[in-house]
């Protein structure tokens, strides 16, 4: 992950950096709480593929830690998801303004990462539409259908769809991919939680396989609680980004009455 311009000197040391001086709008955790997101400094066209690379050096460092393989998180209005969008991209170079140049960058990030690792160790997941950071995207099929064509060569693991945008699009997208899907099947951070329900209709629309997030944050049972049909225990959102125990393995497995 490179959050760019979702980022703070208070946090880094540095001023961010992103596609463009555009600030991101709300507030960015630091280490002495929340803060307004600063204006980045727009990358000069010959650092952008020194930002690409970082995401295959990062990948060889997970790998030689033990990890099985790494996921680039290309959603959710961090970095390459920035490239992506057409109002946090505002470059007149190759990496912006049309289809070909916003996906760039991200083509470019993968195809690094899969000469570093395998493709068969190298995922992304992406947020279509989603607009999370003000990062929003225009031609939201088109985008896409275009980044999964220049991805579908490298053999990747898989491609991890997050359901914001409308069902239509993801499942034309679904289609469009030849390996393997994950969807996760809610909005991210939205008021309807994944539960056995959203995964169940999302294996009815193709996917592969489902992910979940704040389930799984709360339940470190959750595969046996959805395997019985068990209550999905809720988390506690205060216990986010905070460090130290509470929330995150403090939350027990389902007890059973006596």
């Amino acid at each position: 992950m490179h959050g760019c311009r979702v980022s703070h000197p208070d946090t880094t040391g540095m001023r961010p950096v992103g596609p463009s001086a555009v600030a991101a709008p709300g507030e960015v955790f630091t280490p002495s709480g929340p803060k307004p997101a600063p204006v980045p400094r727009a990358l000069e066209t010959a650092e952008v593929p020194e930002h690409a690379l970082s995401y295959a050096r990062a990948a060889v460092r997970a790998v030689d830690a033990g990890f099985d393989g790494v996921e680039l998180h290309g959603a959710n209005g961090y970095l390459i998801s920035q490239f992506l969008s057409s109002t946090a991209n505002l470059r007149t170079d190759a990496y912006g303004g049309s289809i070909a140049g916003r996906i760039r960058f991200a083509v470019e990030a993968v195809t690094a990462t899969v000469k570093a690792v395998g493709g068969d160790r190298t995922g992304i997941r992406l947020s279509p539409g989603a607009g999370f950071w003000g990062a929003e995207e225009s031609d939201v099929p088109e985008l896409y259908g275009a980044l999964l064509a220049e991805l579908a060569p490298l053999d990747l693991a898989y491609i991890h769809l997050e359901a914001t945008t409308d069902e239509d699009v993801l499942v034309e997208l679904r289609k469009a991919w030849p390996g393997t899907l994950i969807v996760n099947p809610v909005l991210p951070m939205g008021p309807r939680k994944a539960d056995k329900a959203a995964a169940d209709h999302w294996l009815g629309l193709g996917a592969d396989l489902i992910s979940f997030g704040r389930a799984f944050i709360a339940n470190p049972d959750l595969v046996e609680r959805l395997r019985q049909g068990l209550p999905v225990a809720p988390d506690d959102v205060s216990t986010w980004y905070q460090g130290g125990d509470a929330g995150y393995l403090t939350y027990p497995a389902y007890r059973h009455a006596a």
